[in-house]
């Protein structure tokens, strides 16, 4: 989490929790109408009072305006990756590369459903992808066949050696049974990928 994230949450969380220790104070009793009327009125009359509580605004709105722009401007980066060619400049929408990412895993007989999800960041490509599988699969062979799979296809797209770092995340395993996607014969993922994975250990 990025340190504008973190001052945004901060600055919301505290303006919320203002907003609403105020409105239980007044509900209680605690803080009478005439008690916030005789306040505003103390700040109307008083100079001083007016010019601190309009700063205190205006700062607020301008804090607000620059924390909206800095997430904006993150969420705009993470979700674009750009190289530069010869002849210019190259931007690649990570959206595309997801789309591409979970139609190459949903062929997979055992996948039954898939999410994709890429962030770019200045020292790594970071790929979530969300299964539902099959019953009758191998997970540890599965998932590590899927990483290869991922990686192999974005270092293909765009041509660059970027580090990844690929997690699988297996929501759901349904009790249906694995059927081939595309043809009639069931295809072992070992046969797919010619390696025999072994099983490292569980891991949190």
């Amino acid at each position: 989490m990025s340190f504008f994230t973190r001052a945004a949450i901060l600055f919301y969380v505290t303006i919320i929790l203002f907003t609403g220790c105020f409105a239980i104070l007044y509900v209680l009793n605690v803080l009478s109408y005439k008690d916030i009327a005789d306040l505003l009125y103390i700040i109307y009359l008083d100079d001083n009072l007016r010019v601190a509580v309009g700063c205190v605004a205006v700062g607020l709105l301008f804090i607000n305006f620059i924390l909206y722009r800095q997430l904006d401007v993150n969420a705009h980066k993470e979700k674009i990756i750009a190289f530069d060619n010869p002849s210019g400049r190259v931007r690649v929408a990570l959206v595309a590369l997801e789309d591409l990412i979970r139609r190459t895993i949903s062929k997979f007989p055992e996948v039954k459903e898939s999410k994709v999800d890429i962030r770019a960041s200045k020292r790594v490509l970071s790929v979530k992808i969300r299964l539902v599988l099959c019953s009758e699969v191998n997970i540890p062979e599965l998932t590590s066949i899927v990483q290869e799979t991922a990686k192999r296809k974005i270092q293909d797209i765009i041509g660059l050696d970027e580090p990844l770092n690929i997690s699988v995340y297996i929501s759901k395993i349904l009790g249906d049974v694995v059927k081939e996607k595309r043809s009639g014969k069931k295809e072992e993922p070992g046969e797919r990928s010619g390696v025999q994975v072994p099983f490292q250990g569980y891991r949190a």
